[in-house]
This record gives C-alpha cells, sequence and structure tokens, in this order.
C-alpha cells in the first residue's frame, strides 16, 4: 500500500448519533443490540441528555451539516425527546432510524415541533407471527404499523428498509405488499444486501439466521427485475434486461481515491457511540477516539492516528473477482475476527454475482 506524505482535507460533514445500543425487540440478526444482561451496564455509560447537546453543538460548529440519529432504538431513551429538540436546535439535516413501536403521543408532539427531514423504519415482516420469529414480539407488527401513521403526518420524507433473514424470507414479498397497503403504493422497501456477523460486543447470532448466498442473490436479481417490470409493464422482455457494472473506459487510469478505509468513513461521515467514542464506520469499533473526553473537534483531528490496517489477505489480492467484491475493512472484521481476512461468505456471495452476470 503506497503511504501517503500528507492526509487529505477530511471533513466531517455526515454525522450519525447512536443514542443507545439497547432496544425493546430482539431481532435475530441485529448487528449492534447487546444481550439484556448488559443494559444496567449501558445505561450507566450512556451519554446523558446534556452530553449529547454538547455534543451537537461542537459537531455543528465542526461542519457537520447531515445527522442520523439511531441506536438501537433511540425512542427506547425515556430522555429521548429533550435529546431531540436539543439536537434539532443546532440546525442539522436530521434523520431519524427507527422501528416504529415506541412512537407516544410525547413524542409525537416533540417531533411535530421539531420535525425530522427523513425518517426511516425498518420493517420485519409481513405477519405477527413472523415478527414474533424475528424480533421475539408478534405485537410489534401492529404497534409498528401504529407508529408509522401516527409519523407519516410529519413533513418528513419516509423511507422502509428490511433485513431478509431465513425466518421471514417467505414474506420477502409480501413486507412489500404491506408497506404499498397501509402506507401508499409510491414508497418501496429498501433491502439489506448482504448481513454480517454481529459487531461491537452485539449478541446476535447472525450466521445462524441470515440467509445463504445463493438465496440472497436470487432473491435480490427477482426483487431488481419486478422493479423494472414495475417501469415497463407490458414492454418488459426478459431478453432485454441485463446487469451491467461499472468499468473504467478504455485508455483511461482508475481514479486514485485518497481515505483511510476505502470510503468515506472517517473522511467526510463518523459515528458518536452510545459511550462517546468517535469511531469513523459504526460497524468498526476497533478505531476510536474518545470523543467526550477530548472533544469532538480533537476527536475528529487525532482519528487517522488510530487507523492501522493489516496487509489485505493474498487469497484476496489476487482474486480474479475483487472487481465486484463489496467487501470492505469492516466487514472483513465482522466476519473473521481480521482486518485484512477473507470473508467465505461474502466470497460466494461475490461468485453467484459474477454467474449471474455472464449468463
Amino acid at each position: 500500500m503506497k503511504q501517503l506524505k500528507e492526509m487529505p482535507k477530511r471533513y466531517p460533514v455526515d454525522g450519525t448519533f447512536e443514542l443507545t445500543v439497547r432496544c425493546n425487540l430482539h431481532c435475530k440478526m441485529c448487528l449492534f443490540r447487546h444481550d439484556d444482561s448488559e443494559n444496567a451496564e449501558i445505561m450507566q455509560k450512556e451519554l446523558t441528555v446534556g452530553q449529547w447537546i454538547d455534543m451537537a453543538k461542537q459537531a455543528a460548529a465542526a461542519g457537520t451539516v447531515n445527522l442520523l440519529i439511531t441506536g438501537g432504538e433511540p425512542m427506547l431513551r425515556p430522555d429521548f425527546c429533550e435529546i431531540w429538540e436539543g439536537i434539532y436546535k443546532q440546525g442539522f439535516f436530521l434523520t431519524l432510524y427507527t422501528n416504529a413501536t415506541m412512537v407516544t403521543p410525547k413524542i409525537m408532539e416533540t417531533l411535530r415541533k421539531y420535525p425530522p427531514h427523513k425518517i426511516g423504519v425498518t420493517i420485519y415482516g409481513a405477519t405477527a407471527e413472523t415478527y414474533a420469529k424475528v424480533c421475539g414480539n408478534g405485537n410489534a407488527l401492529e404497534r409498528a404499523v401504529a407508529g408509522v401513521h401516527q409519523l407519516m403526518t410529519l413533513p418528513s420524507v419516509m423511507e422502509f428498509r428490511t433485513t431478509i433473514i431465513k425466518d421471514n424470507y417467505p414474506e420477502a414479498d409480501a413486507i412489500e405488499n404491506l408497506v404499498h397497503k397501509e402506507f401508499g403504493e409510491e414508497y418501496k422497501v429498501t433491502q439489506t444486501r448482504t448481513v454480517t456477523k454481529a459487531v461491537r460486543g452485539a449478541c446476535a447470532d447472525v450466521e445462524s439466521c441470515r440467509l445463504e448466498p445463493e438465496d440472497n442473490v436470487r432473491l435480490a436479481y427477482r426483487r431488481s427485475t419486478n422493479i423494472i417490470k414495475s417501469y415497463l409493464g407490458d414492454e418488459y422482455d426478459e431478453k432485454n434486461v441485463c446487469l451491467e457494472r461499472a468499468v473504467v473506459p478504455e485508455g483511461q487510469k482508475e481514479r486514485e481515491r485518497l481515505s483511510l478505509l476505502g470510503c468515506n468513513a472517517g473522511m467526510h461521515s463518523y459515528t458518536i457511540s452510545w459511550d462517546g467514542k468517535l469511531l469513523g464506520c459504526q460497524m468498526l469499533g476497533v478505531f476510536s477516539t474518545d470523543a467526550l473526553s477530548l472533544g469532538f473537534a480533537e476527536a475528529w483531528e487525532k482519528y487517522p492516528s488510530q487507523v492501522k490496517l493489516t496487509p489485505i489477505s493474498e487469497k484476496c489480492k489476487s482474486c480474479q473477482m475483487a472487481d465486484l467484491c463489496q467487501c470492505c475493512y469492516a466487514s472483513r472484521y465482522a466476519e473473521t475476527g481480521d482486518l485484512g481476512g477473507c470473508p467465505e461468505y461474502v466470497c460466494r456471495d461475490t461468485y453467484i454475482v459474477k454467474q449471474l452476470l455472464k449468463e
């Protein structure tokens, strides 16, 4: 890896505040939720209302424009409204991620006064039975639907997401149909493509519940073609549908990209964890600075000195599928415990995608 003489300019434009890693749901594939037995200790270490608001002021002063408020489930905190109001007043473009099951009159009163610019809601199934399997709570579906209907009264952009695992795989299409029926045909449901193992001490046994790569790719391909069909209607012809990938035009060199982790993490984006650590990426806790004790500006400035990467495995270096691989340092570490490791799950997924492109 070529060593840079000087770190390129870094601007903390896009931030994430992780208010908690606790959640009222126990989703089998959650990357961040810790076991409930740790909740008492976690609550002792979570940033307080005053600390979150002060952190928001510092982040705004440092240049953060877009801020995501997430968890765990952020509405689980009894002081959510106070935190939200204080952060809102700093002038960010705010996005809220929630499972929508904990929407209360008090929270709605706060959000009406200080509405998010965008709200992302995760839907885990189309039936109570599936919610019970995935999240451990069959009543959560009804509460989520009711919560979304309340959130839709706000002047916020609504987005829906889902993560497909073995338990809700049979309802992959039904989840989208539910969203259309309850909230409007104009909404699409974004599906998480690949699910890595849990990170940063989270308790989920993702390996036991995630789809096999073959099923994952097959589902993603089918959903993609269904979207194309919905746009083309009677003009759709499977013979004329193909997958494409970005390539460097002949005769041109690929533009060098200067970064810490191969993406915007730590360059233009960051996460402040529930206990006040500054992370380049919410998935990657191995590198951090203490924003609570150092202050945001100094923690951001010092973050690059904490990033010490290990060499990528020889298998990955010589891989013929490297141009298609979606692997990053965070997913390598999550899957193998090694920043340079070769994650077999991602390899299988990439191979199937390559075969599909050939076909």
